[in-house]
């Protein structure tokens, strides 16, 4: 089928499809949309007492699960086209000090180290990925790029001015203290530093309504949203100048329907995921919950750029 035929079969970029037939392809591994090739999927062995799938937590067969998703050492959907589109706009490069929030099992820092030779100060929240993520960048050779930093999002203490950049891909939206995060983000920038972060966020509808709280029900832990202009608020109110929100739904959206594809399609040509594929099953579910709030249009994805604007002499 040529490409422009199987957008129109597939309901085009925007996925006009109904979201339970987009889900059917996904199964049946139709091919939604090009990607890079992702890792083989390792038929391995599960870890004993370990228990059903669950995306309570951070099992060790959910890792390796989330990993044959979205890429090495990635647990969220975040493709290199989107992470350069993150740096590019900030200029990172070697001369740099640079921070990233909720860094999971290290996939994107490994980029920014492999792509900038940067140094990245990898803040994580959950001890099981900051363990988990500290032994593979020790088996990638990066332990003197990446330095892991076991942190509280809620009550956060970076050393002030300790970065020149921070990024951050949908990892604060459980925080509820937003306000005080800002301003501690905000103070570990040095002068002139930037910060830019994507998340989920509200444009228009408010927490209390239906089709945020049924994806509540499917989080493993409690969302925290605020309206994008409220973000944008707070950010200012910290010291920010915030000169980009832009909306990025739809394309999020297509990442990923296009990461399932892909392990839909792995798996239907042979490659075995073993006792793996009921754990991407419920990680599938999560993620369903997530895209069909955002079908709603009750969900939205933005990414926001600041920066801490030159003090005048």
């Amino acid at each position: 089928m040529e490409t422009g035929a199987a957008e129109k079969e597939n309901g085009g970029a925007e996925g006009k499809r109904p979201l339970k037939e987009r889900l059917k392809l996904w199964w049946d591994g139709y091919e939604i949309r090009e990607k890079k090739a992702a890792p083989k999927i390792v038929d391995e062995e599960p870890p004993e007492d370990e228990g059903p799938p669950t995306v309570m937590g951070w099992a060790v067969s959910r890792q390796r699960s989330v990993v044959t998703l979205f890429g090495d050492g990635m647990i969220r959907c975040v493709p290199d086209d989107v992470k350069k589109r993150m740096t590019t706009p900030m200029g990172v490069n070697k001369t740099m000090s640079v921070a990233e929030l909720g860094a999971g099992l290290g996939g994107f820092a490994q980029w920014v180290v492999d792509e900038f030779e940067a140094y990245v100060d990898a803040y994580e929240s959950e001890e099981p990925l900051v363990d988990a993520g500290k032994e593979l960048i020790k088996m990638a050779g990066q332990t003197r790029f990446i330095r892991y930093i076991h942190a509280d999002f809620e009550d956060f203490q970076p050393k002030d001015h300790s970065a020149n950049v921070v990024y951050s891909a949908e990892a604060l939206f459980c925080v509820k203290n937003k306000e005080l995060l800002f301003n501690r983000i905000h103070d570990m920038l040095k002068a002139e530093g930037q910060f830019m972060m994507s998340d989920y966020m509200l444009d228009g509808s408010g927490e209390d309504d239906p089709n945020i709280q049924k994806w509540f029900e499917a989080e493993p832990d409690r969302p925290h949203l605020l309206d994008v202009q409220k973000t944008r608020a707070l950010m200012t109110k910290a010291g920010f100048e915030v000169s980009i929100a832009e909306d990025i739904t739809a394309e999020y959206k297509a990442n990923v329907l296009a990461a399932f594809a892909d392990y839909a399609r792995r798996t239907g040509r042979g490659e075995k995921s073993g006792h793996l594929h009921d754990w991407v099953l419920k990680e599938g579910e999560l993620w369903t919950a997530r895209v069909k709030a955002m079908e709603s249009g009750s969900l939205k994805v933005f990414r926001i750029y600041a920066r801490v604007p030159a003090k005048i002499v």
